[in-house]
């Protein structure tokens, strides 16, 4: 078992000593690893109980094969590169599937439901030291008909475990962005098109965003239909070179990438201009914050 990261010996009826603060527990069993997070007050004893899941979920995963991809921004056909997605070069990845689509809040429910994941606090964003409620209304857990979104609002942590139930792991930054783009070194997906004069492709600030935010940037001309999150699977036209869905715009996604105390996230959201949803461009996000604009997919 650990705490904060720092093994302190087998799990069990025992008790810790620790500052009053919030914590974060895992004990791991086989293949399997729970964590979740504790916070210690004055005057009281927290007891955390973990109960291991026997079922797991059937993956719907795409294969992409090995070989080598352009990585990073293709100034021959993207005027828009930034000094973090330079240069390009070629990659050599091996073969890998990953998720179709970003995990559902319905898929999240079953491994909450079977005592794996956690769901605490995932209704509430949490980044800038507090809570924020303004934007809670866009968190999808817990709200009807959102049960085909994205599992948004959880933390890296929290969404790590999720992928380690069946046994899967995060996608690294090059294989998200092979699985994203394909060989080519195309600047979307669907290739070279841009937003607007590819048909309806991905959920980013559109049209509708603005009339909701005045103050936007957005992609001119180009209406997606959503303010908030859409459900998995609602740009098919937007597809990868391999079949993966929503890799651009909707939310951004965790990936297995650190800078400093930041964790790498890519493929842009909802609230992302044009320019900031390419396949190419990166960020980096705090692990323990809730995003109501950052969810993930797993990958094997």
């Amino acid at each position: 078992m650990t705490i904060d990261g720092r093994e302190v010996g087998a799990s069990g009826p025992r008790g810790y000593d620790v500052a009053l603060d919030a914590h974060r527990v895992e004990i791991r069993k086989n293949d399997q690893r729970l964590e979740r997070e504790v916070v210690v007050s004055a005057g009281r004893v927290e007891t955390v109980r973990f109960r291991f899941a026997t079922a797991k979920p059937v993956a719907d995963m795409v294969r992409v094969p090995a070989g080598s991809f352009y990585m990073g921004c293709n100034e021959r056909i993207d005027s828009e590169c930034v000094a973090g997605e330079k240069p390009v070069r070629t990659i050599d990845v091996p073969e890998f599937r990953i998720d179709r689509t970003e995990v559902t809040v319905r898929a999240h429910g079953d491994c909450v439901r079977a005592g794996r994941c956690s769901a605490d606090g995932v209704t509430m964003p949490y980044y800038g030291g507090k809570n924020q409620p303004k934007y809670a209304e866009y968190c999808n857990w817990g709200k009807g008909g959102r049960e085909e979104h994205r599992m948004n609002c959880v933390d890296w942590y929290q969404a790590r475990t999720y992928c380690a139930w069946p046994g899967q792991r995060w996608p690294s930054e090059a294989e998200w962005e092979k699985a994203a783009r394909g060989t080519d070194g195309r600047k979307y997906p669907w290739g070279n098109g841009g937003y607007g004069s590819s048909g309806r492709v991905a959920n980013i600030a559109d049209e509708s965003a603005r009339r909701l935010y005045p103050g936007w940037t957005v992609a001119s001309g180009y209406d997606d239909g959503w303010v908030g999150t859409a459900p998995v699977g609602s740009f098919p036209g937007g597809a990868s070179p391999y079949g993966a869905q929503d890799m651009m715009g909707n939310v951004w996604e965790w990936v297995e990438s650190e800078v400093g105390d930041g964790r790498g996230i890519r493929g842009g959201s909802w609230v992302s201009k044009p320019r900031n949803a390419r396949a190419s461009y990166r960020r980096w996000f705090v692990p323990r914050k809730r995003y109501y604009r950052v969810a993930f997919r797993c990958a094997q």
